[in-house]
């Protein structure tokens, strides 16, 4: 032990700090909108937020149900357990959720993997705060996940698809121009739809996408083809005609922007049309499956794809690149030690 000689009273080395519930008790929801602000202030994505306070929402329920009353000091790596067993094995899907709800199915490992990543998130936040000594949800390992092959277009699926819309209106042009963008960049539908005239770089024929726009908060490039470029530049010529002050490259017919759901509403509708809504899942985010794995099947590279469609890890890009059956025979068969040697043997 040690004298403090200012105030004559003895210290004691390292001895054990006031513990978090000495030091103050926090309510769920005061710590809950703390981080929420936090999060908010540092410019997280407002899709994110919302995601917090749902997965918010449901533990809390979940909680008031069974620990009623509870504080943040008073979760447990225990309690965390049992929340994380109900969401695997004993929830009941869409509960609440009128003429929805099916009982006895669990979420699926995906959904439950999500909801632990957001809790985890949390309690790492408070814990750097001081407002709990440990992350009740530290030690819990997201339960392992199916691989199942993600579907893109094929070539004539998509040469349907694109044949689906009436090019003679507007909004038939700005349809195929949008899928045609898609196809050809592997843009998200939220950046391609927030494009406008000073995104485009004519010379270097390539999207200038700012960090605010990106998923991962990085500025990225994204090539166009020349094809793709003249359509987009046909396309904001309509729209100055009729829409002078419209910011967007993509808008409604009366000059509005064009929203994730319209598109995806269309999308359906020309599905069905083109007759390949029984065959693949039509929707924007099929049109990058489908550029990324036609890209590497072009011999295009996996870091490159990478850095096009802006992933942050290498690992995801490897995932949206899965060959169905039929790309696996042909290259196969193009690059078969056996079929190698006795070509060399007919030379």
């Amino acid at each position: 032990m040690s004298t403090d000689k200012r105030a004559g009273r003895k210290l004691i080395r390292g001895q054990r700090s006031t513990t978090v519930q000495e030091r103050r008790s926090y309510g769920l929801d005061d710590a809950f909108q703390l981080f929420y602000n936090v999060k908010k202030a540092e410019g997280m994505r407002e899709r994110t937020l919302a995601d917090y306070k749902a997965h918010w929402r449901y533990f809390r329920e979940w909680i008031d149900e069974n620990y009623p009353n509870a504080e943040l000091g008073d979760i447990t790596p225990s309690i965390a357990r049992e929340y994380y067993i109900y969401m695997a094995n004993g929830r009941t899907k869409y509960e609440g959720v009128e003429g929805r709800e099916i009982v006895g199915q669990a979420l699926s490992p995906t959904t439950v993997a999500i909801r632990l990543r957001t809790l985890r998130t949390m309690f790492n936040f408070w814990a750097r705060e001081r407002m709990v000594d440990i992350n009740p949800v530290a030690n819990l390992k997201p339960p392992k996940e199916d691989e199942d092959e993600i579907q893109a277009f094929t070539d004539d699926q998509l040469r349907l698809l694109l044949a689906a819309p009436d090019t003679g209106t507007f909004a038939g042009f700005r349809d195929r121009t949008l899928y045609m963008l898609l196809a050809d960049t592997g843009l998200r539908i939220q950046e391609a739809l927030a494009l406008t005239p000073e995104h485009l770089d004519v010379k270097s024929r390539c999207i200038h996408l700012p960090a605010a726009m990106n998923k991962n908060r990085k500025p990225r490039i994204v090539p166009v083809s020349a094809e793709v470029m003249r359509l987009l530049f046909e396309l904001m010529t309509e729209n100055r005609a009729f829409f002078p002050d419209a910011e967007r490259i993509f808008i409604t017919a009366y000059g509005e922007p064009l929203t994730g759901d319209t598109v995806r509403k269309r999308l359906t509708r020309y599905g069905e049309q083109a007759g390949i809504a029984d065959q693949v899942r039509v929707s924007p985010h099929t049109f990058r499956h489908y550029f990324c794995k036609t890209y590497l099947l072009n011999g295009g590279d996996l870091f490159t794809l990478q850095r096009i469609v802006g992933h942050a890890d290498i690992s995801t890009t490897r995932k949206y690149i899965q060959m169905d059956d039929e790309n696996v025979r042909a290259q196969h068969a193009q690059f078969s030690p056996i079929m190698r040697l006795r070509a060399g043997k007919r030379r």
